[in-house]
């Protein structure tokens, strides 16, 4: 590990760390967020959840987000909150999926509709995203709820227009299998990546592209470091807020009712926002770099390769495969819903 984000992780400990053996757990107030990235919807949301946690609290628990990887890589801070020393994050649920990779069923590519709005109405009626919680439960982790994000398409360095450009070209990807199986039925070569690292490795040529919703991309400013933006929509981008179980167990009951409300509120909150920020970072990328529509019919053989692919893979999976079926059950009756 990096010396400065081993400092980084040692921190987030040392602060955390505010109650004396015996102390109940209300007593503590010093509470982190934790957050990957920065000055966008994500990290807004993030700086929110901890806002409505102070506010609900009133002020027993004063909380505060810390953005841009400082606490660490995203699994880092996972392995906080399992352990109690990070309290909360709100990031792509994909990178979940390490710790329970039933939640990886919500990246499968073509499954999901793509609004923020809809993601989030999506996930509270949704079985699978219940069955979810129950085992990110125990993990160590309490799942306040699922929300949207938006529909992901391709930043790349290269002009795409037809699904074999993408071929050999190297993907930064969530590390989550069925994001990686997709790329790699496309003939991509698919590179789990940390966040952080994303704007270098395309600014270098390490990876040849990504694929983000327009929010993160403009506000990240991947769009200076590779210049078309071809919209495919292949995944729609599921994130997860969370809290550390071991944390709110310990807190009374309400205490637990100001961190619950908290979350449901900051979720909203990143719905409306992440609603308006989607269209308007599309209409400034527009401004600066190509900006095409992948045809329709190499989008339908994008997503044939994928069903005889990653989906027909993951169906056979012994763990993740119950939960697929689980998640289209879900899908098929909020469509006709």
């Amino acid at each position: 590990m990096h010396p400065k984000s081993t400092a980084a992780f040692v921190a987030a400990f040392l602060l955390a760390a505010t109650l004396m053996p015996g102390q109940r757990a209300h007593a503590q107030t010093n509470i982190l967020i934790g957050n990957a990235t920065a000055n966008d919807t994500q990290a807004a949301a993030n700086d929110k959840f901890a806002e409505l946690i102070t506010k609900y609290s009133d002020g027993r628990l004063k909380a505060g987000a810390r953005h841009g990887s400082s606490l660490g890589s995203i699994a880092q801070m996972v392995a906080a909150l399992q352990a109690g020393s990070v309290h909360g994050m709100l990031f792509p649920a994909g990178f979940l999926s390490a710790t329970v990779p039933q939640i990886s069923a919500f990246d499968m590519p073509f499954l999901l509709p793509g609004e923020p709005a809809k993601i989030t109405a999506f996930a509270a009626q949704s079985k699978a995203a219940a069955k979810m919680k129950e085992l990110a439960e125990t993990k160590g982790i309490h799942i306040i709820g699922f929300n949207g994000i938006g529909p992901q398409s391709l930043l790349t360095k290269f002009p795409v227009k037809a699904v074999d450009d993408l071929k050999g070209k190297k993907f930064r990807v969530i590390p989550s299998p069925p994001r990686i199986g997709a790329y790699q039925d496309w003939g991509a070569v698919a590179r789990p990546m940390e966040f952080s690292e994303v704007y270098t490795a395309l600014q270098q040529g390490t990876i040849d592209g990504m694929d983000n919703p327009p929010d993160v991309i403009f506000k990240m400013k991947h769009h200076e470091v590779a210049r078309y933006f071809t919209i495919t929509e292949h995944n729609a981008f599921v994130s997860n807020l969370i809290v550390s179980k071991s944390w709110f167990d310990k807190l009374p009951k309400d205490l637990q009712a100001a961190v619950e409300k908290a979350g449901t509120e900051a979720i909203a909150f990143a719905d409306e926002d992440y609603t308006k920020t989607q269209k308007t970072s599309l209409e400034a990328m527009a401004k600066v770099i190509t900006v095409t529509k992948m045809p329709a019919a190499e989008l339908a053989k994008m997503k044939e390769l994928n069903l005889k692919g990653v989906w027909d893979r993951m169906k056979k999976d012994p763990v993740r495969g119950p939960m697929l079926q689980l998640l289209e059950e879900d899908v098929a009756r909020f469509t006709k819903g």
